[in-house]
């Protein structure tokens, strides 16, 4: 049996429905049968698409305890037992099994760990565990390099509950566990915080349009999209989106927000802008599959406005599904998508100063090179298919099954 496990699926926003999309359907159509378990509270529609289960009572991101003081420390404990509780109700877990783990924090990195642990060593399945954001840490330039530092565990507690976690494996674990993550920058930060291997996977986004050649297209839609969250430069995007506007007549922008109350005075200010220009077009929906194809395919130049710290040792999802699209970028310098434009014959522009002004510059040497680089994004959506994609993914997930 796989069992693809996610206590964060439980509807159409960020990324989590499209990674189990993806992988559930590549091991199903090669006839290996595939249990999905999601959150108690997945939405109807999702759970019946994904033929997933009702299964796991805290979520991901869930704050289950919101003392000022060890509320960070209260809310780990009572989510990685809970999970270890939960992953305790599957009946028939044997040495054959494996089960991967989509987008773990600290507490589902513990909650695992204390389950099978539990279990006899002879009959622990192959668990794959990936660490689906960064692992906490600031980054910090020196001219030795980048240094990391754990920060305050009431700002971000993530480092020291990882390092925590990892002190309780040990050499036997090394037989059953595999941890993750979908870039090698990230995987060799997370292997130095937790003193245990760390593999990288192939990406799991792929082509989901007509992944058409972008040359000679006027206006040049500038797409911003996703689950919008301050990480993500969101609250720069109304002044960006302003400035682009004033400045160009051979655009048009789209921003999608599938999660519009989250930051609200942002996303008023584009209504505004959006009621006085109709070039902004705002999209506020939840995107299932159907919907974001269709906001993908709409975009001619995707805009990652994101902070680096966040996204030195993480990946994004959006980047990753503009280049498996034929979608060229702007995205920050030193990134995990910076290596990955770079990877992919650079259809694309960064941006070193997290401002407007230095996004907007980014943006604008984008557009006036767009259709030289959208040529190179067309190649770069072909080389994507080849080595990113589910069919890779599961092609590694399966070579990382322990012997049985």
């Amino acid at each position: 049996m796989f069992a693809y496990i996610d206590t964060a699926l439980w509807n159409n926003l960020g990324h989590h429905a499209n990674s189990a999309r993806h992988i559930s359907t590549e091991l199903r159509g090669r006839g290996i049968p595939c249990a999905v378990l999601g959150h108690v509270d997945i939405e109807a529609g999702l759970k019946d698409e994904l033929f997933a289960t009702p299964w796991f009572r805290c979520h991901t991101y869930g704050s289950y305890d919101q003392d000022p003081v060890c509320g960070w420390l209260t809310n780990f404990e009572i989510v990685s037992r809970t999970l270890a509780e939960d992953l305790g109700r599957i009946q028939g877990i044997s040495r054959a099994d494996t089960l991967y783990v989509n987008s773990i924090q600290p507490p589902q990195f513990m909650g695992v760990v204390r389950w099978a642990q539990s279990i006899p060593e002879d009959q622990r399945p192959t668990v794959i565990m990936e660490f689906g954001t960064d692992p906490g840490l600031q980054a910090v330039d020196t001219p030795e390099g980048l240094r990391f530092h754990p920060m305050d565990t009431r700002v971000d507690s993530r480092a020291v509950l990882l390092r925590y976690t990892a002190r309780h494996l040990t050499e036997a674990d090394r037989n059953w566990l595999r941890l993750a993550t979908f870039d090698a920058q990230s995987s060799s930060i997370f292997q130095m915080l937790l003193d245990f291997p760390v593999g990288t996977l192939p990406l799991p986004q792929q082509a989901v349009t007509s992944c058409r050649d972008r040359s000679g297209r006027r206006p040049v839609t500038v797409g911003i999209l996703g689950h919008q969250r301050g990480e993500k430069g969101f609250d720069k995007v109304p002044a960006l989106v302003a400035r682009l506007l004033a400045e160009r007549d051979d655009i048009r922008v789209l921003v999608h927000n599938g999660w519009p109350e989250g930051m609200v005075a942002q996303q008023q200010e584009l209504r505004t802008i959006a009621a006085a220009d109709s070039r902004l077009i705002l999209d506020e929906r939840t995107a299932d599959a159907v919907l974001w194809a269709a906001l993908l395919e709409q975009s001619d130049l995707i805009v990652c406005p994101y902070n680096r710290n966040r996204f030195i040792s993480s990946y994004s999802a959006v980047a990753s599904e503009a280049m498996a699209n034929a979608i060229p970028v702007v995205v920050p310098e030193g990134t995990t998508m910076h290596a990955v434009i770079r990877e992919f014959g650079e259809p694309g522009t960064i941006f070193r100063e997290e401002s407007v002004e230095g996004i907007l510059a980014a943006t604008n040497a984008a557009l006036d090179d767009f259709d030289r680089l959208a040529g190179l994004a067309r190649q770069a959506s072909i080389r994507w298919g080849e080595t990113r994609g589910a069919r890779c993914l599961v092609d590694t997930l399966l070579s990382w099954q322990a012997p049985s």
